[in-house]
């Protein structure tokens, strides 16, 4: 999941008891008389006032007396059965779980234990409506394994979007896989072909043998407001916690996230619904799911470290479209409708500033040229490597705007999203740099993610 770095912050309050002491009257009372209360670990108290007198003293002398006769009494008999043989040692036999063991010869006793505490004949079975959202659909939800060949492997879910077995995900579930596999919640197992991909939108389509599947009911994200319950089904963390079922609401719609590569320079910005029901690594893919059982978004990303209950879904209206145009084209060639990402464009080449490319690399014109911006490379798998632009071109002009440094070159470019066709205007020195002519080039922006 492209987790947008996320977590929580507590703080705590520590509540001291405070005791109170009821007023008391000692109008009456002569103060030698009282004595403070004491506490004993039983908890109880003792207020009283101790008592003299001889009841006590003739009390212990009667006790004492009678423990001597009775001792006088029992010595001859216990003398007498130890020498018989009648009581057993430590060594004959143990009491165990409720049973005296002891000479094999000799009969076993037992306890008869009452059922004082007893375990109900109808056990409470709570039906509401998340059970039965989670029952309606759980079934349609799977473990997305992906093999990395030496790296190791990833994990992600998805879900069945027909009968004869396409199932929907995250791009970047599946990217850089070598072997993906569709494990359901019931242990079924299935090899997934990827159909197609888009990693500007971060959705994917897998196909794998199987028929007569359920696909998940497909809502109406447009329809949706802020406090309507929704459930996340997926496998966060590892495939032991496959089904695992998260509860929370709609928290927000329509929000503008940006999502930033590795060097922290954003791509692109993604229009998606926030929830707060909890999305962990590894629910990417995954359904979020309305109280009618209808998929309503596609779990995607979750804000970390010192966040908590941020998480984000593509809404499924907009995803819809591109899972028709991978199932049937295997590729996006044509933008949704409902269009919900703004792809940064990226041109896929390297610019020095004109003088100083010049000299870095021992380049002198034999003719006159314009001001701009040299080129030092350009990407081999770009729309303007295939417009025509080459190496030592000096671009002079993006989009109508005069370019005569690299700050006019990015903030005209800044104006513009991926997939906007735009013009270049460049000048291009002949072999020997003796010459040059100006070109037009034509050409649709690349987005950042897409070059790579």
């Amino acid at each position: 999941m492209n987790e947008f770095k996320n977590d929580r912050d507590d703080q705590n309050t520590e509540l001291t008891p405070e005791g109170h002491s009821a007023p008391q009257n000692h109008a009456f009372e002569d103060p030698s008389l009282r004595t403070p209360p004491t506490y004993v670990w039983d908890g109880k108290r003792d207020g009283g006032r101790r008592r003299g007198g001889k009841k006590p003293f003739l009390f212990c002398v009667v006790a004492v007396v009678c423990l001597v006769l009775t001792a006088a009494l029992c010595i001859p008999t216990i003398l007498y059965a130890m020498d018989e043989g009648h009581i057993a040692t430590s060594s004959e036999g143990t009491s165990q779980g409720g049973s005296l063991t002891g000479d094999p010869s000799k009969e076993e006793s037992s306890y008869d234990i009452s059922q004082t505490v007893t375990v109900t004949d109808t056990p409470y079975l709570e039906e509401n409506i998340l059970t039965k959202v989670y029952q309606q659909c759980q079934g349609s939800c799977a473990t997305i394994y992906v093999e990395l060949g030496s790296t190791g492997y990833s994990i992600g879910s998805g879900f069945v979007l027909t009968e004869d077995g396409y199932v929907a995900t995250n791009q970047h579930v599946v990217d850089g896989g070598n072997k993906i596999t569709v494990i359901f919640y019931d242990g079924e197992e299935y090899e997934a072909e990827l159909i197609g991909e888009d990693p500007v939108r971060d959705l994917a389509v897998l196909k794998i043998n199987a028929k007569d599947l359920t696909p998940l009911p497909i809502g109406n994200s447009d329809a949706l407001t802020v406090g309507q319950t929704t459930i996340a089904i997926g496998t966060p963390y590892d495939q032991t916690l496959a089904g695992t079922m998260t509860m929370g609401i709609i928290s927000g719609l329509n929000r503008e996230i940006p999502i930033e590569n590795d060097a922290g320079v954003v791509i692109k910005t993604m229009r998606l619904i926030q929830t707060d029901t909890p999305i962990n690594p590894g629910n990417s893919g995954g359904p979020l799911i309305n109280m009618a059982g209808q998929v309503v978004g596609i779990n995607s990303l979750k804000l970390i470290n010192e966040y908590e209950g941020i998480g984000f879904a593509i809404p499924i209206n907009s995803a819809v479209d591109i899972f028709n145009q991978l199932i049937q084209y295997g590729k996006v060639v044509q933008d949704p409708e409902s269009e919900f990402v703004t792809a940064s464009p990226r041109l896929g080449v390297t610019v020095y500033e004109l003088e100083a490319g010049l000299d870095a690399f021992r380049i002198k014109p034999g003719c006159e040229y314009p001001a701009g911006v040299l080129v030092a490379s350009v990407e081999p798998n770009t729309a303007v490597y295939a417009a025509g632009l080459e190496l030592y071109d000096i671009i002079t002009e993006f989009n109508g705007k005069p370019v005569k440094s690299l700050s006019d070159l990015t903030n005209a470019l800044a104006e513009h999203r991926a997939g906007d066709k735009v013009t270049m205007t460049v000048f291009a020195f002949s072999r020997n740099f003796s010459e040059g002519e100006y070109k037009t080039l034509e050409f649709v922006l690349d987005s950042a993610e897409a070059i790579g």
